[in-house]
């Protein structure tokens, strides 16, 4: 008998901690990286609402780079390995003329090889406008990572976000209401999707259609996942935008 309780015992006590080992695993924060700066949105304290309202939803340890000058942000990101060891990078920054194709080309070949992508609003207007689609391509290479092409935008007004039809349920929505209406709001205009899955479109009540503003895109090895949804920081502080980018986040990473 005491031989048998000994056996249990050291079959509970290596399910015991096999258990722990797997829970420490799963509570292993993701690593993530956040490069901000450039021109028309208050980016200093966007850093900090993205990073610290994500955080109370799902564990991440952040580093951001954080620079508004476009010249000094273009030498950090041509530097090899930038962004080696981070699990995913979000991309909330306006740099809308760089006119340098082979340094845009070098950032999307990162997300190409398979490094999963948040992109936020003017993330949608950057490294694009100012340069031609190289010869035999139909579009330029941002666009194509983001799946979608982007140019202008509307007035500010608020916008409303609807579900598309068919992707009310993709795990990126689940905890955005059907007919959520930001604070405030600059609906971006989508000229062409590219290949992206659109999840919802936006309506500033001006608009003569709405327009996509949450979508997903499969660029190479990576997931991306994109939102023109963003500018004010009211918007960006809310419950339901800081629930759609931690999921959006989890859906990259394949995180539960």
């Amino acid at each position: 008998m005491k031989r048998l309780t000994l056996q249990l015992l050291t079959i509970l006590t290596a399910l015991a901690v096999s258990s722990a080992i797997l829970s420490a695993k799963e509570a292993k924060p993701l690593k993530g990286l956040i490069i901000t700066g450039g021109c028309c949105h208050d980016y200093k304290n966007q850093k900090n609402i993205i990073s610290e309202g994500v955080s109370k939803r799902l564990p991440v340890k952040w580093d951001v780079y954080f620079e508004m000058n476009q010249q000094k942000s273009k030498e950090h990101l041509s530097k090899k390995g930038w962004a080696d060891g981070f699990d995913f990078v979000v991309w909330n920054h306006c740099f809308a003329h760089e006119k340098d194709s082979s340094f845009i080309d070098s950032l999307a070949a990162i997300h190409k090889a398979g490094k999963p992508a948040v992109a936020l609003h003017c993330a949608m207007h950057s490294y694009h406008w100012s340069i031609k689609p190289a010869e035999g391509k139909k579009e330029n290479t941002w666009p194509e990572f983001l799946g979608a092409y982007s140019r202008g935008h509307g007035p500010k007004r608020k916008i409303t976000v609807t579900k598309a039809k068919g992707q009310e349920k993709h795990p990126i929505l689940k905890d955005l209401p059907e007919g959520w209406t930001t604070p405030e709001g600059e609906l971006y205009n989508v000229q062409r999707v590219l290949g992206a899955t659109v999840l919802a479109y936006g309506n500033n009540g001006v608009a003569k259609q709405p327009q996509a503003c949450i979508w997903t895109n499969e660029y190479g090895k990576a997931r991306v996942f994109a939102t023109t949804i963003g500018h004010h920081n009211s918007t960006m502080s809310t419950k339901e935008y800081l629930d759609l980018v931690a999921n959006g986040i989890r859906w990259v990473t394949k995180t539960k």
